[in-house]
């Protein structure tokens, strides 16, 4: 994509955990440098109804724990310094699963928190290259459906979720029944860990 500030939202399926428990797990990762890429700081904003709950942030990306619209989940934000566009959108994803991936592996949180992987959001941080339209999102529907459907191992149902005034956001979906890969397999199909 033409659009370098990508975001992805993976959804939490189980979450007994509060907010302030991923306080901790961050400020530690940075002391250990646990991700590929320079993490400065954790901000909680859960006194914030449906806001952007822990803000892990880094210097290209930052993390969320996000109760947007009232549903948890690891939100994905491209900020700067962003790949080639035809790796953009592969990076964002992967980046993505492999901090879910290390949050359900965290002692603290394991058995307390776990990823869907059958939905996940798109929403692109750029209104002027990409405006939240049905002929925008026309307009990269199949590159989305080629993408996702490679990833993901079946054909996926896209739409359009966001209102004109809105960040492009794009809601996909496995098919009802379509076996869901583990975030473990949909890491390997990216690449692996993001190395940088």
């Amino acid at each position: 994509m033409q659009a370098e500030k990508l975001q992805i939202k993976l959804f939490a399926t189980t979450h007994t955990v509060s907010l302030e428990a991923f306080v901790p797990v961050f400020h530690e990762w940075i002391r250990v440098n646990k991700l590929p890429e320079l993490m400065i700081d954790v901000a909680p904003y859960d006194h914030v109804p449906h806001g952007p709950g822990i803000l892990f942030v880094g210097h290209g990306s930052d993390y969320f724990i996000d109760e947007g619209k009232g549903r948890l989940g690891l939100l994905y934000s491209r900020k700067r310094e962003a790949p080639a566009p035809g790796e953009r959108l592969r990076d964002s994803l992967r980046r993505a699963v492999y901090v879910a991936s290390q949050l359900e592996a965290e002692p603290s949180l394991a058995g307390h928190l776990k990823f869907a992987t059958n939905e996940l959001l798109l929403r692109v941080n750029d209104r002027l290259r990409l405006p939240s339209s049905p002929a925008a999102f026309e307009a990269n529907k199949a590159e989305l459906q080629a993408f996702f459907g490679d990833v993901l191992g079946t054909a996926v149902e896209l739409s359009l979720v966001s209102e004109p005034r809105e960040l492009f956001t794009v809601s996909v979906k496995l098919p009802p029944g379509a076996p869901s890969p583990s975030l473990a397999e949909l890491l390997t199909r990216l690449g692996g860990p993001p190395t940088a």
